[in-house]
């Protein structure tokens, strides 16, 4: 059972089948190679994150509170969490942009301004944050930047691939490391090992529309070089597929589609929910 501290910690300071085939409520997953690497979660980047965050809600999602959603120590940014029992959606915005900027000094080779500012240059607006089955950093396959922010322990840092800051069109790309992945359940039974002094945390998990997994991932991108190292990396992961189309887009399909109902959210949110 994980460390919950670390979970509220990460709740409150750290805020992100191939060619799938529809049919009769099912999503069936083609096989891809293996890969050590997993979704953690999603991010998309939003610049009216409380309509957004209402949209989500008014289609049966039930949100983190505000108020275990504080702002990202030392980045400038914070965000809005959906969880679910293989992860989470963060909606995530510029909170104090003087912080953004002051954090780009230190780290010049991020993408956070670059990215927030996706309705001027036309940035995919969408993260992938990974983990690794056998967490070892030298075993990343593509070029990677290290990130450390003062809340992280001495030895820790997040991993963003080199290319999210130069090839805008490609998902902006990190490895969190083991301390600050998400926690994973098997059923809506598991919730149960929570520690009660946790306890309100299961509710977070609890949607009214029935989600409860996330079971295919795509994400739609203009202009995309599907050949570099990172995309290859990415759609190497079994429900995560990252194509090329006419509009940045992002597809979320929960529980195989075993409802069978499709929610556009376009325009306030680039994303298409598949219960």
């Amino acid at each position: 059972m994980r460390n919950y501290t670390i979970f509220l910690l990460l709740i409150i300071f750290f805020s992100s089948c191939k060619d799938a085939k529809e049919g009769k409520g099912t999503i069936e997953l083609k096989e891809s190679a293996s890969s050590n690497l997993e979704v953690d979660h999603l991010n998309i980047w939003v610049k009216n994150p409380n309509i957004a965050k209402e949209r989500l809600i008014n289609i049966g999602f039930t949100s983190v509170p505000d108020s275990l959603s504080a702002v990202h120590e030392g980045q400038g940014t914070a965000g809005k969490y959906f969880n679910f029992l293989n992860g989470y959606l963060e909606l995530i915005f510029v909170y104090d942009k003087n912080e953004l900027d002051e954090n780009i000094q230190k780290n010049k080779n991020l993408d956070f301004i670059k990215r927030a500012d996706f309705g001027k240059n036309g940035a995919l607006p969408f993260s992938i944050a990974l983990k690794m089955k056998n967490y070892n950093p030298e075993k990343i396959p593509f070029e990677k930047v290290r990130y450390h922010q003062d809340w992280m322990d001495d030895n820790a840092n997040i991993y963003a691939a080199r290319n999210s800051k130069k090839l805008l069109q490609e998902p902006s790309i990190f490895i969190v490391y083991p301390e600050i992945e998400s926690d994973s359940f098997e059923n809506m039974s598991e919730l149960s090992i929570i520690p009660d002094d946790y306890a309100f945390a299961r509710d977070f998990y609890k949607h009214p529309n029935g989600a409860e997994k996330i079971t295919n991932i795509i994400i739609t991108s203009t202009d995309l070089d599907l050949k570099t190292k990172t995309i290859k990396a990415v759609n190497a992961i079994t429900n995560l597929t990252v194509k090329n189309g006419q509009e940045h887009l992002m597809e979320l399909y929960f529980d195989n589609h075993i409802q069978g109902k499709t929610f556009d959210l376009r325009p306030e949110i680039p994303l298409i929910i598949n219960l």
